[in-house]
């Protein structure tokens, strides 16, 4: 009796043991998975942090994207959105507690969100928006306090051709563009033409890579070709 008294009890000490590695490991994968889980999705010449992006991959707070002449890449971002940027295109992206934060260097970056979780979209450089829905507010200051400048509704497009901070903020299911362009131009260069895009759901490679080939279909996403020198075509888009 005492032979199997103590085998019973070795072996609840092996099974309570398992169970407490295990938990540890369970609670990291959800938090992983959490709010600001994010993935990035390149196609062509794409780095992040100088380092060229090969695959989907994690990507944390406080990352610098860039993409090349022949590079665009899909940011989904978990109960946030997607942001799509195109080629020759730089952004800084931080997570923070209540909000994603992005600072757009250079290029064109496309935001759908799905959900009315808070974006800053913000540039230090002169800066174009367009908004295909809903509305983006915009604020000339980067404390807290900055008020209101003005509101870009639906179907709205903005220039500010001024080498001054500028943010976006969205609060809502809302579907825009900012673009940065050279301030000695009096004008944002020509966007092209935005096609209809169904935002992507969760960062599924698999539901993200068919949401590329419908873009390339669609004109949405260019088709990335290397050994080759011709003019490279802006995703949109973003």
């Amino acid at each position: 009796m005492t032979r199997h008294l103590k085998l019973a009890c070795a072996f609840a000490l092996a099974v309570a043991l398992a169970t407490a590695a295990w938990f540890p490991l369970s609670g990291h994968r959800v938090s992983a998975q959490g709010a600001q889980a994010a993935q990035l999705m390149p196609r062509g010449d794409v780095k992040i942090n100088g380092n060229p992006a090969a695959g989907s991959m994690a990507v944390a707070s406080g990352s610098r994207i860039t993409t090349g002449k022949t590079g665009y890449a899909i940011l989904s971002i978990a109960n946030v959105g997607q942001f799509y940027m195109g080629d020759n295109s730089e952004i800084v992206v931080n997570f923070l507690a209540d909000r994603v934060r992005i600072e757009l260097v250079a290029g064109i970056l496309r935001c759908i969100k799905s959900s009315g979780s808070l974006v800053q979209v913000f540039s230090t450089r002169c800066t174009h928006i367009d908004v295909i829905k809903g509305n983006v507010a915009m604020f000339g200051g980067p404390e807290a306090s900055a008020p209101t400048i003005e509101t870009i509704g639906e179907a709205q497009a903005r220039d500010y051709p001024e080498n001054a901070y500028i943010r976006f903020d969205s609060t809502g299911m809302d579907d825009f563009r900012c673009a940065v362009f050279d301030c000695a131009v009096s004008a944002s260069p020509a966007l092209p033409v935005i096609p209809p895009v169904a935002p992507v759901i969760g960062a599924n490679p698999g539901v993200l890579a068919t949401v590329v080939a419908a873009g390339v279909i669609g004109g949405i996403i260019p088709i990335i070709t290397t050994g080759q020198d011709d003019a490279p075509v802006s995703p949109v888009r973003p």
